[in-house]
């Protein structure tokens, strides 16, 4: 399925836009195979987002250190 195929694609270059955009606009149809490996890939997607947003966090307690010497 294009869909899964898809959702593979972006999973694998870490392109949230594009998970984004796949999560908001799934197939209306798919067999229990299908719908068992858009489970787990959707479990992977949530730990990208979760890894993501740590590091995001990382890098924003860098900026508020460094505008708090920077005063």
């Amino acid at each position: 399925m294009k869909w899964l195929d898809d959702f593979k694609s972006a999973l694998v270059n870490e392109d949230l836009n594009k998970i984004e955009y796949l999560i908001n606009n799934y197939p209306n149809k798919m067999d229990i195979e299908e719908m068992q490996c858009a489970a787990a890939l959707l479990e992977n997607a949530a730990a990208i987002y979760k890894r993501k947003q740590k590091e995001l966090d990382v890098e924003f307690q860098k900026v508020k250190k460094a505008r708090k010497y920077s005063f």
